[in-house]
């Protein structure tokens, strides 16, 4: 005996064109107006090392130097601070929207352990500036050679 099973082939197109539009709607949810509050944002990070130091830089521009905190806990280093909606724009019709607000949060664990009571914070045209000097103990040292 011979079993048929009828082909639906609109069925399977329908089925793979609605996971097709989930796919989409996933993608490009991050436009819907809001969403960037609802997520929080990250700030772009440039990190770079020297024999002495590390060198963070952050763009943060439009938040106020008052409106960002740093701390540093054995080798690890976390910036974070919130970026505010202006409080004077009166309700407006924008033709778009794209500048993110909320509160952020970036953390760092560094190879070394740093001096935090040398490291030094500059914050200049929305560049915040880290230098966190290694600690004594994690910085390279020369060994010479003595002769027997």
């Amino acid at each position: 005996m011979v079993n048929l099973i009828r082909r639906r082939p609109m069925n399977e197109l329908m089925g793979i064109r609605n996971d097709f539009d989930r796919l989409l709607s996933d993608t490009f949810r991050m436009f819907d107006e809001g969403y960037g509050e609802r997520m929080g944002w990250q700030p772009a990070v440039d990190m770079e090392e020297t024999q002495e130091e590390f060198i963070i830089k952050a763009e943060l521009p439009g938040i106020k130097k008052e409106d960002i905190k740093i701390s540093i806990a054995d080798n690890k280093v976390l910036i974070g601070g919130e970026m505010t909606e202006e409080k004077d724009v009166q309700e407006k019709n924008y033709f778009l929207k794209e500048r993110v607000r909320g509160k952020f949060n970036r953390g760092f664990t560094l190879p070394t352990s740093v001096d935090s009571n040398k490291t030094e914070a500059i914050y200049k045209d929305g560049i915040l500036t880290l230098k966190l000097p290694k600690a004594e103990e994690a910085k390279p040292k020369q060994i010479s050679i003595k002769d027997e």
